[in-house]
């Protein structure tokens, strides 16, 4: 089948974020279908921009076999206006059907948010196709803007993403959620229950090498790997970090590994208060981000205590950690909790600093044995129910239901990696 990825924040593993879409789309290619992936040139990470040339509106390439379509929108720094500027750009020039010319017309049309007018361009687009159209919900917009960004729901920003993402549900032929548990949270914004697929988040093992001993350099190293913004609550896990370092606990590093519009806050803070068993680096391109989780002895997350964490959030991070082979130490409030699922650390209350904090000691003083074991329950987990083979079988099915397509004859179905 050919299939159409319309997702503004789509990466490469050449670049920071998220490659879920990379990674599927190349086991698809794989299994004889035809993907592209249609993404805005302006990496939101890191400023930068994907187009060689500076001058055209669009650009496609091809990266590791995957197809690309670039499309060009204005700058912005943080979440700023010119971001809301950037998500129209994008999507008025998605729509605007120039970078078509030449393609063939798909079989199914995918458009992922979190904003909802890039997918509101793919709809579009699947109408005038006439093919079935499948929007991934990648975060609950507007339930997040008004839960986590604090806006009132009659803000007109709000109300035009509620309209727009009712719109995309009613119309949708199916609807990909990251979180098991969030049917009813969707279900409050008109997505009808029969329409729900759960594909969530997962692993490219080609990406993650089966896992080896970490450093023995004396240092219990724990990071955290991701955004560094509101969503995920750093402040705790500074603050877990000063309890550490007031109670006398020696020889632990807490690493932050990534950016964000909280960062150069959270680098501030730590060096007023005199936070030493901290360390702050700068975001790898996923393809390199195997080294730094190998690197490591632990990982750490943290959920906000709140209703969108209890009720949407999906970790691509914490499928990495456990694909690490590296225990687990997890502040969550959710239902959907795979670290208590696969036994591979220790779940804790969620923005707790002291839970955080007594989780890293705990770890920090299990055996090396010890901690191969979690590391193992983990990696295991990953390979049965989160590898990007097991996750593309349910995309395949869900195309060739709502398509009437079969599957292709070629396709073949990846082989499991075991530790």
């Amino acid at each position: 089948m050919k299939i159409w990825i319309i997702h503004h924040y789509a990466n490469s593993p050449d670049s920071p974020g998220d490659a879920r879409h990379f990674s599927h789309a190349r086991e698809l290619i794989r299994r004889g279908h035809q993907v592209r992936i249609v993404a805005c040139s302006f990496q939101h990470l890191t400023g930068e921009d994907k187009q060689e040339a500076s001058n055209k509106k669009w650009e496609a390439n091809v990266h590791d076999g995957v197809p690309f379509t670039w499309i060009r929108a204005r700058s912005y720094s943080g979440d700023s206006f010119g971001r809301i500027f950037n998500m129209f750009e994008f999507s008025l020039r998605v729509l605007g059907r120039k970078w078509t010319v030449g393609l063939e017309r798909p079989d199914v049309i995918m458009g992922s948010t979190p904003h909802p007018f890039a997918a509101l361009a793919a709809e579009r687009l699947a109408t005038h196709y006439k093919v079935p159209f499948v929007v991934e919900v990648r975060d609950a917009w507007p339930y997040v803007l008004t839960e986590v960004g604090g806006h009132s729901k009659f803000h007109p920003f709000v109300q035009l993403v509620d309209k727009t993402t009712r719109f995309l549900y009613a119309h949708a032929s199916a609807i990909v959620m990251f979180s098991r548990h969030s049917t009813p949270l969707l279900a409050r914004y008109g997505a009808a229950p029969h329409k729900i697929v759960w594909i969530p988040h997962g692993v490219d093992l080609a990406m993650f090498p089966l896992p080896h001993t970490a450093p023995d350099d004396g240092i219990f190293t724990v990071s955290y790997i991701g955004a560094h913004n509101q969503w995920n609550s750093l402040d705790v896990v500074l603050d877990a970090a000063k309890a550490l370092q007031k109670s006398g606990t020696e020889k632990v590093l807490i690493r932050f590994v990534g950016d964000g519009n909280c960062k150069q806050s959270l680098i501030a803070r730590a060096k007023a208060e005199n936070i030493c068993n901290v360390r702050f680096d700068d975001p790898l391109p996923k393809k390199l981000i195997g080294t730094i989780l190998h690197e490591s002895d632990a990982f750490l997350i943290n959920n906000r205590k709140d209703e969108v964490s209890k009720n949407w959030m999906s970790f691509n991070k914490l499928y990495e950690y456990l694909a690490a082979g590296r225990p687990v130490i997890f502040g969550s409030c959710t239902e959907n909790d795979p670290v208590r699922e696969s036994g591979a650390g220790i779940s804790v209350a969620a923005d707790n600093s002291e839970a955080l904090a007594e989780g890293i000691r705990f770890m920090a003083n299990r055996t090396p044995a010890e901690l191969t074991r979690y590391g193992a329950l983990g990696r295991s987990y990953i390979e049965n129910y989160y590898s990007i083979t097991v996750l593309v079988d349910r995309f395949e099915e869900m195309i060739s239901k709502i398509t009437g397509q079969s599957l292709p004859a070629k396709s073949q179905k990846g082989d499991t990696v075991h530790v």
